[in-house]
């Protein structure tokens, strides 16, 4: 058999070790895994010095296509996340129009298709009345439902509309995904700092407590109980949450849960810092908090890394802090922190590969990803844990421009981006 590319001389971590190897590629799937490197390829890339790993899952992302580009469209997404070393991206249903309806999901999918140079699914929005119509959607990989309010214009706040929601998912075998945080506590602090006459960057973070997350986490665990659907959880910021969910797990529920690199690398310490530019739903917590997550993320509580990529432009983020919109971006730093953090001891490549391919993988139903295996999709995530770089804005190919970690160094980068056998990204540059 004649390969169409070679991967030879890398480290591959496989079967949860990391072990030399050469890879062999036929159309887009895995051919061959082998020691012996006499055999005939298409392109030979020679990865000596490099890791290889299974192809990087971002299981957030908000591409803002539709109704939003001016901020991201699917084209500038993708590249960012090309860049990262991601293969695979879930998009968000909250663009504009939302993606609560089967002839806007396949419209938007047409439109993922035409412009995205990797991997993609989409995620079903939920409304207080759509159960109906997911029912009928096809290849989706959750019902994303919006406990409280954030950018776009879904929410399901009640709990009754939850509750069909979760039904529905149940019965499609899907997981119901949540924003979890509660609307009333929100309303109510928020409406509180601004009565007060708070302006200042820290009045979002007081005006969205860790109390509005932890209740917002227990309505949906118990609703899940009643409707027996799988429960997976969006970015987890604090330890009181984590508590809440590991009980759950311990009680034999079907939970999991998310972080996200700016609530494992980031706390409210960098708020005065970085001014809105820190602005997010759920915001930034204590450093404890932070501390909390990377410990869950590496003993496994937390079982998923999604990089809850939301870019909004320089000139919306300057704007006073209650008009300024919520959302950092982040799906092309995603891979360089997690390795960055691996560097530090903090944490060990099977649980980076776990958290950002494997588990993200099983969860969403990508059968033929998260895994280097003979027969699975061909995306790849080489990368060099010894070359050390510094984030800046002029690296990110976001349409927004801009990354909360501008100025980080850090230990470990992303080489090259293989997706379906095809080579996307190499060289510091877009190659798709």
């Amino acid at each position: 058999m004649d390969f169409d590319l070679a991967l030879l001389n890398g480290k591959v971590f496989a079967d949860g070790k990391v072990s030399e190897a050469n890879i062999f590629v036929k159309g887009p799937r895995i051919a061959k895994i082998t020691r012996s490197s006499g055999l005939s390829a298409g392109r030979v890339i020679d990865c000596a010095g490099l890791l290889i790993l299974p192809g990087i899952i971002d299981s957030h992302v908000h591409f803002r296509e539709p109704g939003y580009t001016h901020k991201e469209d699917w084209e500038t997404g993708s590249r960012s996340a090309a860049a990262g070393g991601v293969c695979t991206v879930i998009e968000m249903p909250n663009t504009s129009p939302p993606t609560t309806t089967v002839k806007l999901l396949e419209e938007k999918r047409k439109i993922a298709k035409k412009k995205s140079i990797v991997g993609f699914r989409l995620h079903f929005g939920a409304t207080a009345d759509n159960a109906k119509e997911f029912l009928k959607a096809k290849d989706v990989a959750s019902l994303k439902i919006y406990m409280g309010s954030s950018t776009g214009s879904l929410l399901v706040d009640k709990d009754e509309g939850i509750l069909r929601a979760f039904k529905a998912a149940a019965k499609m075998k899907l997981p119901a995904m949540v924003h979890a945080e509660d609307e009333e506590l929100v309303r109510s602090c928020t409406a509180k700092a601004r009565a007060s006459g708070r302006n200042d960057p820290a009045a979002h973070s007081d005006a969205r407590p860790v109390a509005s997350a932890v209740r917002a986490v227990e309505r949906a665990i118990a609703l899940a109980a009643a409707a027996r659907n799988r429960l997976h959880i969006a970015h987890v910021s604090s330890e009181a949450e984590l508590a809440v969910i590991s009980e759950a797990k311990e009680d034999g529920l079907k939970v999991t849960c998310e972080a996200t690199p700016h609530h494992l690398f980031l706390s409210t310490r960098d708020v005065a810092r970085l001014g809105n530019f820190s602005k997010i739903n759920p915001p930034l917590r204590s450093e404890r908090d932070r501390l909390a997550l990377l410990r869950a993320l590496e003993w496994g509580l937390v079982d998923t890394v999604g990089s809850d990529h939301a870019p909004h432009t320089k000139e919306e983020k300057h704007e006073s802090v209650w008009k300024a919109p919520s959302g950092v971006p982040g799906v092309q730093t995603l891979l360089p922190l997690l390795l960055n953090e691996h560097s530090k001891g903090n944490l060990s490549l099977p649980r980076i590969v776990e958290a950002a391919s494997l588990k993200p993988a099983r969860l969403f139903g990508l059968s033929s990803k998260g895994e280097i295996s003979l027969g699975y999709d061909a995306d790849f995530s080489i990368v060099d844990l010894r070359k050390e770089w510094v984030i800046n804005d002029d690296f990110i190919l976001s349409k927004c421009g801009w990354t909360p970690f501008h100025g980080m160094r850090i230990k470990g980068s992303v080489e090259k981006t293989i997706v379906g056998g095809r080579v996307v990204f190499e060289d510091g540059e877009i190659v798709a």
